[in-house]
C-alpha cells in the first residue's frame, strides 16, 4: 500500500486539533493520505460550506483527490453555484474531486444520473467533474466495470475496488448483503479488470474499499500486486 483514503466521520465536527493527531498517527506509521472521502449522512445534501472545509482539511492531509459521493450531491449537481464552487475549489488548492457513483437501490430517484453508467458518466462530462469509480455500486446497478472503465477512463482518478456477489430474495434482488467483498469472494471479473487497467497504463487510485479483517485485506492487496507488478 502507498497510502489511505480518510473517511471523515459522520455525526461530528472534526476539529483542527484531531485532523493534526490523525496526521501524526499516519506520519509515524509512514501511511500518507492519498484521498479525503466526504461524510456520508444518507438523504442528506452536502451544503457548500462543509464542501469548502473538506477541501482545507485534504490540503491539510496533503491529500490530491477529494471523494464527493452523488448520494451527497444529490440535484445540486445540477446547479450552476456548486459546479462553479467545486471547480474555483479544485483550482484554488490543486486537488481533484472524483464524484462516487451510487447504487440503483439508492440513487433511483433524479433521473438516474447518479448510479446509471451512461446518464452519470453523461453528467461528468457536461461539467468537466472526474470519476471516483466504485465497483460494487456499479455492478450491483447492473453495470460493466470494465465497459464502464473503457468508456471513461479519461476522467476516473480514484477506483474504490471490491468484489460483488448479487443477493436475492424470493427472485428481488437485495440491496444490503454480499458488498465490497474481497477481491475473489464475489463474481466481478477483478482480475480481467486489473488486466486492463495496466494494460492502459491507468495512473489514479486503486483504493480497496473491502468489508473484511486485515488478513482480507492483505489477501485482496496480493491479489492487485500479482496482476499490476507482474
Amino acid at each position: 500500500m502507498d497510502g489511505v483514503e480518510l473517511i471523515l466521520p459522520t455525526f461530528q465536527k472534526v476539529s483542527d486539533e484531531e485532523m493534526a493527531e490523525v496526521k501524526q498517527v499516519l506520519t509515524d506509521c509512514n501511511m500518507p493520505v492519498l484521498s479525503v472521502h466526504q461524510v456520508i449522512r444518507p438523504l442528506m445534501q452536502t451544503r457548500l460550506a462543509e464542501i469548502v472545509e473538506l477541501f482545507h482539511i485534504a490540503d491539510s492531509l496533503g491529500a490530491k483527490v477529494i471523494v464527493l459521493h452523488m448520494s451527497s450531491a444529490g440535484k445540486q449537481v445540477l446547479d450552476k453555484k456548486y459546479i462553479k464552487l467545486v471547480h474555483s475549489l479544485q483550482t484554488k488548492y490543486g486537488i481533484l474531486v472524483g464524484f462516487e457513483n451510487r447504487e440503483k437501490f439508492f440513487g433511483s430517484l433524479h433521473r438516474g444520473y447518479g448510479w446509471h453508467e451512461e446518464k452519470f458518466a453523461k453528467l461528468m462530462d457536461d461539467n468537466d467533474f472526474q470519476i471516483t469509480l466504485d465497483t460494487t455500486h456499479l455492478a450491483h446497478s447492473g453495470g460493466d466495470i470494465i465497459d464502464f472503465f473503457q468508456k471513461n477512463k479519461k476522467r476516473i482518478i480514484n477506483i474504490h475496488l471490491s468484489d460483488y456477489k448479487p443477493h436475492f430474495l424470493n427472485g428481488t434482488l437485495r440491496p444490503m448483503r454480499y458488498k465490497h467483498l474481497p477481491l475473489g469472494k464475489g463474481v466481478l471479473p477483478i482480475n480481467e479488470f486489473l488486466e486492463i487497467l495496466k494494460k492502459e497504463k491507468y495512473t489514479g487510485f486503486v483504493t480497496m474499499e473491502i468489508h473484511a479483517d486485515l488478513n482480507g485485506l492483505c489477501e485482496s492487496a496480493r491479489v492487485i500486486s500479482s496482476v499490476l507488478k507482474k
